[in-house]
């Protein structure tokens, strides 16, 4: 068991690497694109883009912010339980969210597979959009996975 964690935080960590890269990628190409319309020369298809860099930095970096703890939670209302009432409040949360992104890792996927089949593409740059929605798909597995551990990890802390 220790080995599905380690890989799924391997991965988590892989898809952290690469979110940052395309938060970097964002940034060199607006910065390029913003540089070539002074001179009359913008990038063809930046926008399509920057944005879908910024799915990908969304979608790949939430397994890590989750890991890390560092969404928003009412921490007035938690900090005032015992610690076995914060973990059985995360347990429950935690079941809570793995149910509802169990179901929307899902549907995107079902929606990535209709979206091949229809050929749709991009835009601009005609880029197959279906392997964006794949990669969002695939990155809330990892994180509807890395809710699974930290609620083992709550009802360990619970059973103590």
């Amino acid at each position: 068991m220790n080995f599905i964690w380690q890989s799924i935080r391997f991965l988590s960590d892989k898809m952290r690497m690469i979110a940052a890269s395309c938060l970097v990628g964002m940034t060199l190409l607006t910065c390029v694109d913003i540089v070539g319309r002074l001179c009359r020369h913008p990038v063809f298809g930046s926008v399509e883009l920057v944005s879908f860099m910024g799915i990908g930095v969304v979608a790949l970096s939430l397994s890590y912010a989750h890991e890390q703890k560092s969404h928003i939670g009412v921490e007035i209302f938690v900090s005032r339980l015992s610690g076995k009432m914060r973990a059985f409040a995360d347990i429950c949360t935690g079941i809570l969210s793995f149910v509802f992104f169990g179901l929307v890792t899902w549907q995107m996927f079902g929606y990535a597979v209709k979206m091949q089949e229809s050929g749709e593409v991009s835009m601009n740059l005609e880029l197959p959009e279906y392997l964006i929605i794949f990669m969002v798909a695939f990155s809330f597995v990892i994180f509807s996975l890395m809710i699974v551990r930290g609620i083992i990890q709550n009802c360990k802390e619970m059973m103590k």
